[in-house]
């Protein structure tokens, strides 16, 4: 399959499904004789639902082929694991409720029987594989910033473009067979009139990226991405080794407040995974070929700049100061009584602020149409329709700003967490040593008591063995804390 060529195909679809929605709008469908108009309003809107997952699983496999580093892949990668799970739910549900698609399915099944059960088989091979627990919270995770960075990380390394690609085989397996049952549904009824839709200009549309230049910025997101994507992976190593020593030695950490710093409560790990997000959409972006593809991969940029700001620092004033800005980041700075770093701090606020109140960003009918399939609750709208709408809408250069401005002030805001976290660190470190040294002193002692009052060289070696793998404990908790 050539997926640049599906992704233009879909699109074109899509858009001739807009037109039919509307001429269904305004009844110009209603005197056609045998159109059964409810009927095929329906085959419509799932039609043009299924176009879009297919134009979407496109997008983002060609984003995670064109990238050259792990984490740039599994965060492309990971967007296929929302859409075919959402796809899924869209069609068939969760909940035994009866869709749209299984309206259309009772009155195709008559007309195809065979084919309407292979798609059934293919589609519960999908759901008894994919579409468990665990695939909800990997889809949960994949979809927004968890709010246990380690937890986000962890479930994103399970991700990888060949089981990823599995998982898209098989949900095409009943995506597109539907598609082709659809078309034929569409064709059978509607005629000349069908095929007459597809003969509608498409919008014209232009990208106007001023005097930015795409080429230029790849090698410098690709740089950030390396050194940032290479940072975490140490950061879940040392996690992972200090996991394991808890094992081996039994001890609860899920109580001490160190360990929840570096892992749960760990806002620089908050902070990257955000970061890393931003960078990976904006190298897709980029890497785009066609207006299509553009707009789906800025469309993803829109998601991660929505997501990562509710996070960071929040468009709702009431709520904002349960943000990592806010509870976090601010309150570290104040304790380094650097004024250069409040400065720096201060400028950074100034432009969250002013990003907080863009309407372009706060937008959050957008986001839900971006991400889900069907009719959305709060407007009524089907989802397809608002994401052609914009769509059909010019590349304003002022929006690609907005998004450009979001990017660099992150990469503001890690630099000086960076700077936060080193100060933090010689202040724990220097804690750690007077704590441990205590640590060692109580032991000696302890072992003094017992050379003293204890005269069984058997009960000596054994005290001796005990103390000894209570030293090699410590060390290893405190070079894990180190």
């Amino acid at each position: 399959m050539n997926m640049l060529q599906t992704i233009e195909s879909t699109y074109h679809e899509m858009y001739v499904d807009l037109v039919l929605m509307e001429a269904f709008r305004q009844g110009i469908l209603d005197n056609i004789e045998g159109v059964d108009r409810e009927y095929l309003e329906k085959v419509v809107r799932v039609h043009a639902n299924v176009c879009y997952a297919v134009f979407s699983l496109c997008v983002q496999c060609r984003a995670s082929l064109k990238s050259s580093l792990n984490v740039e892949k599994q965060y492309n990668i990971r967007r296929s694991v929302v859409t075919s799970h959402e796809m899924y739910k869209y069609l068939y549900g969760f909940t035994g409720k009866i869709t749209t698609w299984k309206e259309i399915e009772s009155i195709l099944s008559v007309k195809y029987p065979e084919k309407c059960s292979e798609i059934a088989a293919a589609a519960d091979a999908f759901l008894q594989k994919y579409a468990q627990a665990f695939d909800g919270m990997l889809r949960d995770v994949s979809k927004h910033f968890s709010d246990k960075p380690t937890e986000f990380f962890k479930n994103i390394s399970m991700v990888s473009e060949r089981n990823v690609t599995e998982r898209i085989g098989k949900a095409l397996g009943f995506i597109q067979p539907i598609h082709s049952l659809l078309v034929k549904e569409l064709q059978d009824n509607l005629g000349m009139v069908y095929y007459l839709s597809w003969a509608q200009p498409m919008p014209i549309q232009t990208l106007n990226f001023g005097k930015i230049s795409l080429n230029e910025k790849i090698e410098a997101l690709h740089h950030g991405l390396e050194e940032y994507g290479g940072i975490v992976e140490s950061i879940m190593r040392r996690l992972e080794v200090a996991e394991k020593i808890c094992k081996e030695h039994q001890l609860d950490m899920t109580q001490n407040k160190q360990w929840l710093d570096m892992t749960d409560n760990n806002i620089g790990l908050h902070v990257l995974s955000i970061y890393l997000d931003s960078l990976t959409t904006f190298m897709a972006f980029c890497r785009s070929e066609s207006f299509a593809e553009y707009r789906q991969n800025l469309s993803y940029l829109i998601i991660s700049t929505h997501e990562g700001f509710k996070k960071l620092y929040g468009f709702d004033e009431d709520k904002r100061a349960g943000t990592y800005w806010n509870r976090a980041i601010k309150q570290a700075l104040i304790k380094t009584d650097d004024e250069q770093m409040v400065e720096i701090a201060e400028r950074i606020e100034r432009k969250l602020a002013a990003l907080s109140t863009n309407a372009f960003l706060k937008d959050e009918d957008m986001i839900v149409a971006f991400t889900h399939f069907g009719t959305i609750k709060k407007t009524q709208i089907e989802s397809t329709v608002v994401v052609l709408d914009y769509f059909k809408k010019d590349v304003k250069k002022d929006e690609l700003d907005i998004l450009i401005e979001y990017i660099y002030v992150l990469n503001d805001i890690v630099r000086l967490y960076n700077k936060v976290i080193d100060f933090e660190n010689k202040q724990l470190n220097k804690e750690r040593e007077v704590q441990f040294a205590g640590y060692f002193d109580q032991i000696d002692k302890i072992d003094k008591i017992v050379a003293q009052n204890t005269k069984d060289e058997v009960m000596l070696a054994k005290w001796k063995e005990s103390s000894d793998k209570i030293r090699e404990m410590l060390r290893n908790i405190e070079r894990m804390l180190m």
